[in-house]
């Protein structure tokens, strides 16, 4: 049977071969990365620039504490990219596995009554098809109950990669607001982001449910940028 199942794997990967995640190559064996936790997702060359994050997160914020494995940078950035604007969500496994042990990691000891996920407006969500966030936390497994529609974004923020630390506080206030029907009082909340950056929506999701009554809240997001100095400022 074991034998069966490994010769049927081989048939499907030569009918159904898989991508880079990150350049859309075909994953032959001889591209695959030789790192075990990448090969399935990337290809040699392009794992080479997958850099986990070790740094820290600068500021004060609204949230207890955070988790996040990974560099918006290299591959890891063009996944993401491929995985929000061009429908390939192929990357999606590795994102949730890299945060899911990071979590596991930092969080160790926490007990959460409920995790969830930050939410994208209704046009938002008809224009892609889906929210990256969702997708990226639906396959984390935690011992907690999971809610991904606790919160809602009622209000459109546009673009908030291209704005500076203090117009994306500024832009994002007053956007999340709790669902109809939920109650957070006395709760930990762990909330699951795609991308840091400044901290913004973590801090404007964070102060909902703080103001609805959570105990404490914990964001955990697949990747941040690099900070290049105190100011916050971001590459």
């Amino acid at each position: 049977m074991k034998n069966f199942k490994s010769e049927t794997e081989k048939l499907l990967s030569i009918l159904y071969p898989s991508r880079c995640a990150a350049c859309g190559c075909y994953l032959s064996t001889d591209k695959k990365s030789d790192d075990f936790l990448l090969a399935p997702y990337f290809c040699s060359s392009c794992a080479l620039s997958v850099a986990w994050s070790s740094e820290v997160v600068l500021g004060e914020h609204v949230f207890d504490g955070y988790a996040i494995p990974l560099f918006y940078e290299g591959a890891v950035k063009e996944a993401m990219i491929r995985l929000k604007f061009k429908s390939d969500v192929s990357s999606v496994p590795f994102f949730s596995s890299a945060l899911e042990r990071e979590i596991r990691c930092k969080f160790y000891g926490v007990k959460f009554d409920t995790f969830t996920c930050v939410p994208v407006t209704r046009s938002g969500l008809a224009e892609r098809g889906y929210n990256q966030s969702r997708l990226i936390a639906e396959k984390v497994r935690i011992d907690a109950e999971y809610d991904f529609n606790l919160l809602r974004k009622d209000k459109n923020t546009g673009v908030q990669h291209v704005l500076s630390a203090e117009e994306r506080k500024r832009n994002i206030e007053s956007a999340y607001t709790l669902s109809p029907g939920r109650d957070v009082r006395g709760k930990t909340i762990l909330l699951i982001d795609d991308i840091f950056t400044t901290g913004s929506t973590c801090d404007a999701c964070a102060r909902t449910l703080r103001l609805s009554g959570a105990s404490s809240v914990y964001v955990a997001c697949a990747a941040k940028r690099r900070w290049i100095d105190e100011n916050l400022i971001f590459d």
